[in-house]
């Protein structure tokens, strides 16, 4: 019954669900993860699961089941994240070498004469790290179209900046 009405757009039959499951995906959670991690797995599983349910898929019959699954998804994904990452001293938090201010200059008016669009890709998923599926659904597009476009604006900002170091 919930679920239905949360499919038809009802906002506090999802708070109920929320409130419903929200113990037992933090259970879950904290299996795997540390104390503000597990809350924050559960937190994001809460809203994959509303983004599907809008979108008209996900669960029609079992919400706990497709959301314990989606916290156990969540959860395996940041591990997986933070196992790639290795802290380092000598290196900025990106993982290269600090460019020096000329280089630091050429590259931020190289990325100023990349389209707006470009650029808000660039910096949502190189600076800030925004997952392409996120972006994508602030973007409406699918989140293929934001790796392409992604993929593009790298190119464009790598021949403009070519272009502006050779010039130099």
């Amino acid at each position: 019954m919930l679920l239905a009405l949360v499919r038809e757009g009802n906002d506090e039959a999802f708070g109920l669900l929320y409130a419903r499951h929200r113990e037992v995906a933090g259970r879950v959670a904290a299996r795997v993860m540390s104390g503000v991690e597990a809350d924050d797995v559960v937190a994001e599983s809460f809203v994959a699961v509303l983004v599907q349910i809008r979108a008209g898929r996900g669960p029609t019959v079992s919400f706990r089941a497709y959301l314990l699954t989606a916290v156990r998804h969540e959860a395996a994904r940041r591990r997986a994240l933070l196992r790639r990452c290795e802290p380092t001293v000598d290196l900025d938090p990106a993982g290269r070498p600090t460019p020096d201010l000329a280089e630091q200059a050429d590259l931020r008016d190289a990325y100023e004469t990349l389209p707006p669009r470009w650029r808000h890709v660039l910096w949502r998923l190189d600076v800030e790290g925004v997952p392409p599926r996120e972006l994508a659904l602030e973007l409406g597009v699918s989140p293929n179209a934001v790796s392409a476009l992604g993929y593009r604006a790298r190119a464009g900002l790598r021949a403009a900046y070519l272009t502006r170091s050779d010039a130099a």
